[in-house]
């Protein structure tokens, strides 16, 4: 085996030689742990899925950890800068933008009690890990620093494929010991630790703020908060608007809290005060630097990837950030009426590109998620890709072009009507990253669009030591 990668045909083997039946017996294991470990999403019915597990998973070298540990590290100080640039270059405004009543909670972290840059966020990219090309193959997609989902399931996916198929592994790997990839809820508890520290307060209780007005999507925060519960802190999960202040204290749902983590996005908050809701309690927190992630870190839209992408900014950022920008960032522009540099570095008229190059070039919403709205170019008709351009010129809902990005596959065993098949499947990478650590998620569908919201499954990221 080479020292800096596990090759895909090592890990395939053991697999390979299971017989019918006990590749079943293990296919539905991954199942009923699966139920049992809380991997559930809700569909627009409020129906409960099970999420599908794959059985086969990926498993990283140290070297590859510290590899992209510096990619997520050099991506994330890239993502800081951007809120300075914000404030002295007019440009970058119009192209990652607040509308005034999110500008006016920006504002709040402004204030001296607010420093400590807080997160938990997540890095999604092409990047696969059984061949000798893992160093340079990858591209990052787009960035994710509020609210990112797996942090439960990804820890839980390495445990149900450690007691499923360790056995397997050990076998593809003798005399190597494998473990899950370092878990993201030990970042989340690193960060509110070091957050707590900042400000030189205790960290007793925990608030895990979401939405719920919205009962689909992924069901994390009541796993995450037993979790945080064994380990020694107090944890409760609460809308935003049941936060209180009462004599100096934070609560939430009448307990007291010391910080604050966030499922929701900044435009959640703005909706509930146009609703007439106040949110004073929520707003104290963020001037004490009490909410994780801090909105410091709103700036994660994918036009970020502008400022990255276009040579008209590269003065701002180091060179090893150029570098990673240059080798590893897809190029991508906000959507609008405008002459810009195309990925060869020509001025061109952006509409006009963006017609002309249908089949190599990806429409995205700026700020939504879960795959919603992305249109793939070469998947749809001339006439369909131009009335999405049209949407996207007028809408309200800013969107970014982005070039299309060459998505892996692997094959792995898959139930099918009481049967097996190796399936092949499209595969990305999540990268969990905080102040100090990553952790990984990888994610798999036969679909285009990768993502547990279009029916997608897990596959779990462990690590060889």
């Amino acid at each position: 085996m080479p020292l800096d990668y596990v090759p895909r045909s090592v890990l395939d083997a053991p697999f390979r030689r299971l017989g019918r039946r006990e590749l079943l017996d293990r296919l539905h294991a991954v199942r009923a742990l699966a139920g049992v470990r809380g991997m559930r999403y809700f569909d627009d019915a409020g129906r409960s899925r099970t999420i599908d597990i794959a059985l086969k998973p990926w498993v990283l070298t140290s070297g590859q950890l510290l590899r992209f540990h510096r990619v997520a590290r050099l991506l994330s100080e890239a993502l800081l800068r951007l809120a300075h640039l914000h404030a002295r270059v007019p440009a970058v405004r119009d192209i990652v933008r607040f509308e005034p009543e999110r500008e006016a909670w920006m504002r709040l972290c402004a204030h001296p009690r607010s420093r400590p840059l807080a997160v938990i966020g997540r890095l999604d990219s092409t990047a696969v890990y059984d061949h000798a090309r893992w160093r340079t193959g990858f591209r990052m997609l787009e960035p994710n620093a509020v609210g990112v989902g797996g942090v439960h399931y990804a820890p839980a996916a390495c445990s149900i494929a450690l007691d499923v198929v360790g056995d397997l592994l050990t076998q593809a790997l003798p005399g190597r010991a494998i473990t899950a990839t370092p878990d993201p809820r030990q970042l989340l508890v690193d960060e509110l630790r070091a957050v707590a520290g900042r400000l030189g307060r205790p960290l007793r209780g925990v608030a895990l703020i979401e939405n719920t007005d919205f009962t689909t999507g992924t069901d994390e925060f009541q796993e995450l908060a037993r979790d945080l519960t064994q380990r020694g802190l107090r944890a409760v999960v609460a809308d935003p608007r049941d936060l209180r202040l009462s004599r100096g204290r934070l609560t939430a749902r009448g307990r007291e809290v010391d910080l604050v983590y966030r499922d929701s996005e900044l435009a959640e908050f703005v909706a509930m005060e146009r609703g007439g809701r106040r949110l004073a309690a929520l707003r104290q927190a963020v001037r004490e630097g009490r909410l994780i992630s801090g909105l410091t870190w709103e700036f994660d839209q994918k036009s970020a990837w502008e400022i990255f992408t276009d040579a008209a900014y590269a003065r701002h950022f180091t060179a090893a950030e150029r570098r990673l920008f240059r080798e590893h960032l897809l190029w991508t522009r906000l959507v609008r009426e405008a002459r810009v540099s195309d990925p060869g570095g020509r001025r061109v008229d952006l509409p006009a590109f963006i017609r002309r190059h249908r089949a190599r070039l990806v429409l995205k919403p700026n700020t939504l998620f879960g795959g919603e709205g992305v249109v793939i170019g070469r998947t749809v008709s001339q006439r369909a890709w131009e009335q999405e351009l049209a949407r996207a010129l007028r809408g309200r809902t800013r969107y970014v072009v982005q070039a299309l990005a060459p998505i892996p596959s692997d094959a792995f065993p898959r139930l099918t009507g009481g049967g097996i098949r190796w399936q092949e499947r499209s595969v990305v990478s999540g990268f969990f990253f905080s102040s100090s650590g990553i952790g990984l998620v990888g994610r798999f569908s036969g679909l285009p669009v990768v993502n547990v919201s279009r029916g997608g499954g897990l596959l779990p990221a462990l690590w060889v030591h």
